[in-house]
């Protein structure tokens, strides 16, 4: 379960910025909350909205390359390994995306000239069985140049570094004592190398945390058509179900292959209102239908593992009520029984409401007078008289009248043929 996320110098953002999943004492939706060991209530959803070049995405980005940076290294040495041993088809389709991803390298703050040699700095806080861990890390370019990883035992109260590292030295706790880490290249994670050599449970639940976070980004025009058919046949029946209280016709999925098991045709078949079905070519459904069925193993897999998943501009291609209602899959906590989050861009104002969000699950990101990009949440917004929005406001209508301060640009539209750059 995540916490918080911080981070600084990093694409729009200079200063510090980040996310926090913990529940601000407010009354709405209290039912939707999370309740971690520590008895902290935390947060099931944020959506993070701005005007275009505000910096939503360098949110979720940020956390991507501090992901990649730890569990790359990991899935660079299961490939090898997979060439010697025979692995599962789930585990070498896995492999397979992971060495395919996007590579990402660190993206300092551009407008000044101070910041290219100042670090970027990321800070998680997050909770794997029983225990609270603190990982920070600082990188000069491809260089790291500080990493601590702290562990608090939540049944003991019992807080200790376990590592902690910078350009001169490197302290390692008891029980990973020993380890040769003088030769370790400056562009690897500690965690990571650790996590190759030694079989220690409290360093594989720390890297764990950013194995089962998964990174989604529908900026990417093609992503919606790379459609999970194997995993969708392995929970078809809950997939219809879903699709069905979303309102969408499809009764089943018949998927066609050929004699080596690759599939040749897909096909939706739909139930009619005269009570006839009929199929339908899997790429003639609309985009929107698509995309969910290319979002739903994803969102299926983290509820399962309580994990927790980043999609940039969720809301592409959606119907609002749709949209709506994978948030609810998050806030109910019928469906969302082992405490996964959802953390996603958006330019849906529809959504914006006090029926589907508390005030602090909404987040606005947006650039300053410096050209910096800022991060907050509606929840500590302060008005110019000094007041805090309330729960009772029309949030979007709001937003769009640039009271929230994330001017999304529309007020200022005046006319686009006097329009100059000065």
């Amino acid at each position: 379960m995540l916490y918080e996320f911080r981070f600084k110098n990093f694409r729009s953002y200079k200063s510090e910025a980040g996310i926090d999943f913990t529940a601000k004492p407010i009354s709405e939706f209290k039912n939707t909350l999370i309740k971690a060991d520590d008895k902290t209530l935390l947060l099931p959803v944020c959506a993070v909205f701005g005007p275009n070049g505000g910096g939503k995405s360098g949110v979720l980005f940020a956390f991507r390359f501090l992901g990649s940076l730890v569990t790359e290294p990991l899935a660079q040495v299961a490939f090898m390994k997979s060439k010697n041993e025979k692995l599962s088809q789930d585990t070498a389709d896995e492999l397979q995306s992971l060495q395919k991803s996007e590579s990402l390298s660190a993206s300092f703050y551009k407008w000044d000239e101070e910041s290219g040699s100042r670090p970027s700095e990321f800070s998680v806080l997050y909770k794997v069985n029983g225990s609270k861990y603190r990982y920070e890390l600082s990188m000069l370019r491809d260089h790291i140049v500080q990493e601590n990883l702290y562990r608090e035992d939540l049944r003991t109260g019992q807080v200790r570094a376990v590592f902690e590292r910078d350009t001169e030295e490197v302290y390692l706790c008891e029980e990973i004592q020993g380890m040769d880490v003088e030769n370790i290249n400056e562009s690897l994670p500690l965690l990571s190398y650790i996590a190759m050599f030694k079989n220690i449970e409290m360093i594989d639940d720390a890297i764990g945390f950013f194995m089962t976070a998964r990174f989604i980004n529908f900026d990417i025009p093609t992503r919606d058509r790379k459609v999970p058919m194997t995993v969708i046949e392995n929970h078809k029946d809950r997939i219809l179900s879903i699709l069905m209280s979303m309102g969408i016709d499809i009764c089943d999925l018949i998927v066609e292959r050929d004699s080596g098991g690759k599939v040749k045709e897909v096909y939706t078949r739909h139930r009619l209102c005269d009570g006839k079905r009929k199929d339908l070519r899997f790429q003639e459904e609309s985009s929107g239908t698509r995309k969910i069925f290319s979002i739903l193993p994803f969102i299926l897999n983290t509820l399962d593992k309580g994990a927790l998943l980043l999609v940039d501009e969720l809301d592409a291609k959606l119907h609002p009520l749709l949209l709506q209602r994978i948030i609810e899959m998050f806030t109910d906590r019928a469906i969302n029984k082992k405490g996964a989050q959802l953390l996603f861009t958006s330019h849906d104002l529809t959504t914006m409401s006090n029926k589907v969000f508390r005030r602090d699950e909404i987040w606005f990101s947006a650039l300053n007078g410096y050209d910096e990009s800022v991060l907050y949440s509606l929840a500590d917004f302060r008005k110019e008289n000094g007041d805090k929005p309330r729960n009772d406001e029309n949030y979007n209508k709001q937003y769009l009248e640039g009271r929230y301060g994330a001017d999304p640009y529309m007020h200022r539209i005046l006319n686009w043929g006097e329009t100059q750059c000065p």
